[in-house]
């Protein structure tokens, strides 16, 4: 059983896990939250789907934590009843407040618990049931006890992307940049980047496929329309607009470089597929987890990082040390030392080694 909700840093390193199982004729179930994007792509997968009702609290405000004891007690007889009915050998858990409950219920009935934390400082959720677990996998290296590092499972067809010098050895006309405001969206990409390509194609002849987020797409669209006050038309530099990217790996093939923020799977994914990259972390993530994510890469001259409060004084000055040469050599240098090989089968040996030695 795998416990994964809220968002695609969560979701889907569980379903690239959940995928590898099934290939090896295990069953798979998984436990979300009623409003987690998981609903529907946990379905796609054709994986028995349980809910239970639990959130975040940080930076909510103070009611949120005044629930917090009694969403707690429910959510844990949920999880109680759940593990009950579905009886699994292992509850492998990627993060994410629906973790909490279910790490509890786990304890109570005595089903093995296995976490994974994909991102460079653990989340409050992992630290809190880490000494429940009796093995701790992390993307990164990370300040988890017994933690492994083993890197971030990636889905298949992320792996099965071209190296960097097959993708480049052809490439020709505008410089292709792919902007990913993540699975959720980020207004402030859908707000400024628009304005500030505008001015960068004035120099560089560039071709741009802009991901909004599902709730801020009608923004988006009013960005790049005012862009032309005089047409009220798409700018002849944007091939594309999309709510969410189902093809990742077909974009991630195309670009030249992706504007992104740092979350652990995206960071991952780069490493995995060699992708250059200009990354502006989320300025809210818990921790600053996100800008220690994204130092992986910049440390590995394989991207730049940008804080959301100076992209505006400093997007086009970087864009504009940036030609496709300069991408190659970013994208070279992301897959350099990369970890995430095989991460879904090492947590399959492990779960497979601990049930035949029952």
């Amino acid at each position: 059983m795998i416990a994964a909700a809220g968002t695609g840093g969560h979701i889907y390193p569980g379903l690239a896990i959940a995928e590898y199982f099934l290939e090896q004729s295990h069953s798979v179930s998984w436990v979300g939250t009623p409003k987690g994007m998981e609903n529907s792509l946990v379905d796609k997968q054709k994986i028995l789907f349980s809910q239970i009702s639990i959130s975040g609290v940080r930076g909510k405000g103070i009611l949120p934590w005044f629930n917090l004891p009694f969403v707690l007690l429910l959510s844990t007889v949920q999880s109680i009843k759940i593990l009950r009915t579905e009886k699994p050998n292992f509850l492998i858990l990627m993060g994410g407040y629906v973790g909490i409950p279910m790490a509890i219920a786990s304890k109570i009935l005595g089903i093995e618990l296995i976490i994974h934390e994909q991102n460079a400082i653990p989340g409050l959720a992992n630290k809190v049931i880490s000494n429940f677990a009796s093995q701790i996998f992390c993307g990164f290296k990370n300040s988890l006890k017994k933690a492994k590092v083993i890197g971030n499972p990636i889905r298949k067809k992320i792996s099965k992307i071209r190296n960097p010098q097959q993708r480049f050895k052809n490439k020709t006309g505008p410089l292709k940049i792919l902007i990913l405001g993540g699975s959720l969206g980020a207004s402030t990409f859908n707000r400024l980047l628009p304005r500030i390509l505008d001015k960068f194609n004035l120099s560089e002849q560039i071709s741009v496929i802009h991901q909004s987020g599902e709730k801020h797409y009608e923004e988006l669209e009013r960005t790049y329309m005012n862009l032309d006050t005089n047409e009220s038309r798409d700018p002849i530099w944007l091939l594309g607009k999309e709510k969410f990217i189902y093809d990742i790996e077909e974009k991630y093939e195309w670009a030249d470089i992706v504007i992104a923020r740092c979350g652990a799977l995206t960071i991952s994914e780069f490493m995995e597929a060699g992708i250059a990259s200009i990354l502006i972390p989320f300025p809210y993530a818990v921790d600053n987890h996100q800008y220690h994510n994204g130092k992986i890469l910049e440390d590995k001259k394989a991207a730049f990082i940008i804080k959301e409060n100076e992209v505006k004084n400093k997007l086009l000055g970087t864009l504009l040390k940036i030609d496709r040469k300069k991408c190659y050599q970013m994208a070279l240098n992301a897959q350099k030392n990369k970890s995430s090989s095989n991460v879904a089968q090492k947590i399959y040996s492990y779960c497979k080694e601990r049930f035949d030695g029952k």
